[in-house]
Order: C-alpha cells, then structure tokens, then sequence
C-alpha cells in the first residue's frame, strides 16, 4: 500500500485485539480500537477499513453495522465466531465487504484487508453521476453540463460527501465526523457554515432542483432533482424522493 492505511478495530477480546494490532502496525497499518458498540461510535474517522466483531458486549456487529456506514464511507470486515453460511449471507446482504471466522490467521486477515482496499480504491476512482452533475474524485473536479464548477477542495469534499448519499438526510454528527474530523458538541456551527459557502455557491448556478436543504431537527439533504420538462423517464424511475418538510436555513 501506497500510504498508511487507517483502520477502526471493533473488538472486545483484548488478547485478540492486541494481537491484530501488533500484527498490522508491523505491516505499516495504523490502528485505532474500540472495545465496545458504543465506544466504536465515538471513534474519529475517517478509516479506510472497519474491522468489527459480530458479538460485542453491548449489541452485535448487524446493527451496529448501518450506523458505521452511515458515518463512515468504508469497506466493513466482519471477524467473526459464527462461522455457519446464513450469518454470512446475512452479514454480505446488509453490506458487509467479506468475512474472517475466528480464529484469525494473521496472514489470510492481511490479504483479506488489501483486498478489500485495492477494490474500495477502485470504486472511489469512479465518478460519480447525477443527471449532469459529474463528481470526478479521482481528480477532485465537478463539472455540470460540462463546465467546472470551480469548487474549493473543502466545496468538492462536501459535495462529494452529498452526493454519495443523494436523497437521505444527513445528520450534523455524520457530517462533523467525516468532514471536522472530531464529534459535534451541539453548539459548534463550524459545518453548518462551510455548508453555507457551499449552498451558496450551487444557488448562483439557478440550476432548477441542485439544492442544499435543512431538515429541522434532523439534519441536511442534497439532492438534484431535474425538472420535469428535462427529466427521461428512465430518470424519474432513478431519482430518490425528496422527504417531507425539508426547509431553507
């Protein structure tokens, strides 16, 4: 690997877990542990790689599985004792990128952590798609009906963080977490200004359905929603729903 990779431990075993750190860090991969559900959710991102038990002493590794992805853009890896095929199935249906069954071979957890970065890497290398609006991540530029959107590196961050997750309401502890890089307090406004740049920066675009909402109490939504005079019927079917109620700050 081309740079040190930043992985989340999530295991409760602290002789396993003090085995697998020693193991990868002399494989120049950085490390940070968590030995609980709740304790994993606090941990500060951003990480390349989750690696996370299935039984935890306060929860199991499929729930806690969709509040990972929901803060953290990364592949999940299930360590796991359950080694029979439905908990697999499970695990690989809600998302999940492979499976390690205890007891772990130092080895075959290496490989299977490469593996899964060189296949995230080639997916964060693919644009991403919006109508007219294409995300290049590889060369971090927007452009929109072909021209550059001219975004600051933080603008394309955001964006690109949006836009992967078009149509769903995004939380201020998501995005604190993936974009400060440190858990929101509940007073700190800091995201919620560079959010203000960002929206602004779209609305002089007066590009009809490109917008940055406020759903009160919940969080923000990006979406672009074409109008209907421009959108395909192959588009419509594709474009998410818009939620209830979401308002302008």
């Amino acid at each position: 690997m081309h740079q040190q990779a930043q992985l989340l431990l999530i295991e409760d075993d602290y002789a396993l877990a003090s085995g697998i750190i020693e193991y990868l860090q002399s494989q120049l991969i950085n490390i940070q542990h968590a030995a609980t559900a709740s304790a994993a959710l606090l941990a500060t991102g951003p990480f390349d790689l989750i690696l996370c038990d299935i039984m935890l002493p306060d929860g199991d590794g499929f729930a806690l599985l969709p509040r990972l992805q929901s803060r953290h853009a990364c592949p999940v890896l299930f360590l796991t004792a359950l080694s029979n095929a439905d908990d697999q199935i499970r695990g690989l249906e809600a998302g999940v990128t492979d499976y390690l069954c205890k007891p772990i071979d130092p080895a075959l957890l290496l490989a299977k952590i490469r593996s899964c970065l060189r296949a995230h890497r080639r997916d964060n290398s693919q644009p991403i798609v919006l109508h007219d609006l294409i995300i290049d991540r590889s060369i971090n530029r927007a452009t929109l009906t072909g021209r550059c959107l001219g975004l600051t590196a933080l603008e394309f961050d955001i964006l690109s963080f949006f836009a992967l997750r078009a149509g769903q309401i995004i939380s201020r502890e998501t995005l604190f977490q993936h974009l400060v890089g440190r858990e929101y307090d509940g007073l700190d406004r800091a995201i919620d200004v560079r959010i203000s740049r960002l929206r602004k920066h779209l609305e002089q675009l007066n590009v009809q359905g490109l917008a940055i909402v406020t759903v009160r109490g919940q969080g923000y939504l990006f979406n672009y929603l074409k109008s209907p005079s421009t959108v395909s019927a192959s588009d419509a079917e594709d474009a998410p729903d818009r939620p209830v109620n979401p308002t302008r700050d």
